[in-house]
């Protein structure tokens, strides 16, 4: 199959996120992470080998039996931001870790450093984060995003670069992102965009401490969320509806297994 048909139904998919960073900033970074001489991710063709991709969210902690049992299978892990200490230090040696946020305290998310891994850091993550990846074992990928584009042509000029659309949050990227590298089956833990008796994460991460709590409802099953997990849970829709033939999705936990399961559609989830 051709990977180009994939690549034009990306061009319609790109959700506008409210930005932390300030922009000016953020094209600051993606200058400077281009100048570390990373790998650049380019289109592969489609196989069916099977990924798994890990988050932080609290159910990820019922799942880690699962988590193993599909290692020793043979399915690639793929974690996301603090997701890479956490399986690593419940034993599982991850094949890849993908970060887009531009805060400067990502930068611990990616000790220890393991040979046999693969990082996926984006363009606009803080430089600290490319000063501790090994540039053999790094590929740099771009987002959509119109403000660093001018940055992107001046850098890369006739040569041609690839940006990977989607969303607000790490998943909304890493999703097309390995779409575009060739993957289509998909395990997805730990991305529940929902809290668990009060808990944001499977493990500590105060940087997602105090945010106000919303109840919403999907289907016969109310969720507690944070804001930015009901903005991630409302772009994932727009995802499916973009990219869910190109793919085959199985979620583990929480308020998008719910989305998944029902079929829901924005209209569906009530805020209340």
């Amino acid at each position: 199959v051709s990977q180009s048909r994939y690549l034009a139904a990306y061009e319609e998919f790109e959700i506008r996120g409210e930005l932390n960073v300030p922009i000016d900033v953020i094209k600051g970074h993606v200058s400077t992470g281009l100048t570390y001489g990373f790998h650049d991710v380019v289109p592969h063709p489609t196989n069916d080998v099977e990924v798994m991709l890990v988050g932080g969210g609290p159910s990820l902690a019922e799942h880690i039996g699962t988590i193993k049992r599909l290692r020793q299978e043979g399915v690639k892990l793929i974690t996301m931001n603090n997701a890479y200490r956490y399986c690593i230090d419940h034993g599982l040696i991850p094949s890849a870790l993908v970060m887009v946020d531009s805060r400067d305290f990502n930068a611990r998310f990616v000790e220890p450093i393991i040979p046999t891994c693969k990082y996926f850091i984006a363009s606009q993550c803080h430089p600290s984060v490319f000063e501790k990846v090994p540039k053999e074992q790094t590929y740099i990928w771009h987002t959509s995003a119109e403000e660093i584009q001018d940055v992107l042509k001046d850098h890369y000029k006739d040569k041609q670069w690839y940006h990977v659309p989607g969303g607000s949050t790490v998943l909304l990227r890493a999703i097309p992102l390995f779409r575009m590298l060739g993957f289509k089956r998909f395990h997805i833990f730990g991305c529940d965009s929902c809290l668990e008796d009060g808990k944001h994460h499977a493990y500590s991460q105060t940087e997602n401490d105090g945010h106000p709590v919303l109840s919403v409802k999907v289907g016969d099953k109310v969720f507690e969320c944070h804001p930015w997990m009901l903005s991630q849970a409302r772009e994932f829709i727009d995802l499916i509806k973009y990219m869910g033939d190109e793919m085959e999705l199985q979620i583990y936990g929480g308020l998008l297994h719910q989305i998944l399961v029902t079929g829901a559609s924005n209209a569906d989830i009530k805020e209340y």
